[in-house]
């Protein structure tokens, strides 16, 4: 799920990031985004090759546990990846209203403007 955010943001947070914890990070880094690299290109390879994308090869070549394994994987990313978005919007509404709105309500708010935007 990671390599999907292999973009201008995340690499200057991850940058910064390395700035206060030193080289170790930012090896650390650059190994994942050679690898989130290597992958996204696998995944071209693969969609070129058969016109399918990774979860309907998956469909096809694995039995319905493994399914299931996977779709749960996938969720459970989905969360990590976009529960800090949540949890940044919370916080930005709570100084934005000088304290006034809670965290609790900023989540409420953030929630509520993801599901009427994306539906």
């Amino acid at each position: 799920m990671s390599i999907a955010f292999l973009d201008p943001d995340n690499l200057e947070g991850d940058l910064q990031a390395d700035a206060v914890a030193g080289d170790t990070l930012l090896r650390l880094f650059m190994w994942a985004a050679a690898m989130g690299l290597l992958v996204q290109l696998l995944m071209a390879r693969l969609g070129v090759a058969t016109g399918k994308h990774l979860a309907e090869v998956c469909r096809e070549e694995y039995p319905t546990w493994a399914r299931l394994a996977l779709w749960a994987m996938a969720e459970v990313a989905l969360i990590g990846a976009d529960i800090q978005e949540v949890n940044g919007s919370a916080i930005a509404i709570n100084i934005l209203s000088r304290g006034l709105l809670p965290l609790w309500a900023g989540v409420v708010i953030t929630a509520m403007d993801c599901f009427f935007s994306c539906s």
